[in-house]
């Protein structure tokens, strides 16, 4: 389902004079969010500051953001599995009748609704109901609904299974979507919104006090998911090869276990044989370049609290500097290829597959020099149709071999 794919904004498509936004605008897109006071008492702010937050592309991304949330509502239905029916008709759907429960369904006039999973919606439900998710495809695969339903029919009577149910409704169309499903009572909605919001104010006093500029160079989104790529002005030497780049990196997924994540990753900035600039974003697989996260069981006092570990930034930024400046050492650039070609040949990530043959061809050739290779890597990522977890997979392999030799 297309409109549901994750989806990348790069600068090429910002607006043509979007050098940031004013704080006032920026609040707008959480006016009516839960935790709207909170960002307003830790950053000591004045609702109507026209300040401008000096981050180009944070206009585009606002708009982008502004457009999802008026597309898309989501809410919150706590139910029971006996008010949960099954409709096959001509795709699994889940039919809820007890949204009269529900303030905002009340104030639509819905009283009852069916909804199309998307995601893991489909296999979160059943995995959810006693691990049935596997034993529950094979029977809507082979055709079996009837079994399934006399399943769920005995379920009803034997539990009461209570579960709070993310669903979205499509406004335009008047559909509605099983999302996922959340955590009953310690669930704190820090949406895409409020991740936007926190990490430009952030970054905007971070920039006043510091001098460190931030600029935003991408970024990777869906309704409940998004990644932001900030680079900063702090720059390294890398010798013989070019410079590297300290990368922010603020994510958030609303239905995972870390909500509101700031990392620091880095981009190996370097010119081409035609002496163009270009810069390849690379970040290890493990905890060492977390600068904080906030989980959706924290609570806001903590949550805001934890914002302070910010400061942790520029040395983990020096660690990874210390770390990636062996890559001007390699001699043996045709084994670092093969590296990531064994990666790509035996990888079971889906989106991997799906470009595998692609992807080797980019490889497939002889690699003289570290300029080279860096060239080559960066033609993987910008691969036509390349899915954005094939990406995220790439940069940790990559890293793994420029780096790690492994």
């Amino acid at each position: 389902m297309n409109e549901f794919s994750k989806r990348e904004l790069s600068e090429k498509n910002f607006f043509e004079d979007d050098n940031g936004i004013q704080i006032n605008k920026l609040l707008t897109l959480i006016k009516n969010n839960d935790y709207f006071k909170n960002v307003i008492d830790y950053f000591e702010l004045d609702e109507n500051d026209s300040t401008l937050i000096n981050i180009p592309g944070a206009r585009t991304m606002f708009t982008v953001l502004k457009s999802i949330s008026m597309d898309f509502i989501k809410v919150d239905l706590l139910s029971s599995l006996s008010d949960i029916h099954f409709n096959h008709n001509d795709c699994f759907k889940i039919e809820f009748a007890n949204t009269n429960i529900n303030q905002y369904f009340n104030s639509i006039g819905i009283n009852e609704l069916i909804a199309l999973p998307i995601h893991s919606g489909e296999r979160d439900f059943f995995a959810n109901l006693f691990d049935m998710d596997k034993y529950a495809k094979q029977l809507i695969n082979r055709g079996h609904k009837d079994i399934l339903n006399q399943n769920l029919e005995l379920l009803k009577s034997k539990e009461n299974y209570i579960k709070r149910y993310r669903l979205l409704h499509k406004v335009k169309d008047n559909t509605f979507y099983l999302r996922a499903i959340i955590s009953e009572d310690r669930y704190y909605n820090y949406d895409n919104n409020l991740t936007f919001v926190i990490a430009l104010l952030k970054l905007h006093f971070e920039s006043e006090s510091s001098n460190v500029k931030y600029h935003l160079s991408f970024s990777e989104y869906n309704e409940s998911y998004l990644r932001l790529y900030f680079r900063t002005s702090e720059m390294k030497e890398l010798k013989r090869v070019g410079y590297l780049q300290n990368i922010l990196l603020v994510s958030n997924d609303e239905i995972k276990r870390e909500a509101l994540k700031f990392s620091t990753i880095c981009s190996i900035n370097f010119k081409t044989i035609n002496d163009s600039t270009e810069r390849l974003f690379i970040k290890p697989k493990d905890i060492k370049n977390n600068v904080l996260s906030i989980s959706h069981g924290t609570g806001p006092d903590r949550a805001f609290k934890s914002l302070e570990k910010f400061v942790r930034s520029k040395d983990i930024f020096k660690n990874l500097c210390d770390e990636i400046k062996s890559v001007a050492n390699i001699k043996e650039h045709n084994q670092i290829v093969y590296l990531v070609l064994s990666k790509i040949e035996n990888s079971n990530t889906k989106s991997i597959k799906k470009s595998k043959d692609e992807l080797k061809k980019v490889l497939l050739k002889d690699i003289k020099n570290t300029t080279h290779l860096l060239e080559t890597f960066n033609k993987l990522m910008l691969l036509d149709g390349l899915e954005i977890d094939a990406k995220e997979y790439l940069r940790y392999v990559i890293y793994d071999a420029l780096v790690n030799r492994k």
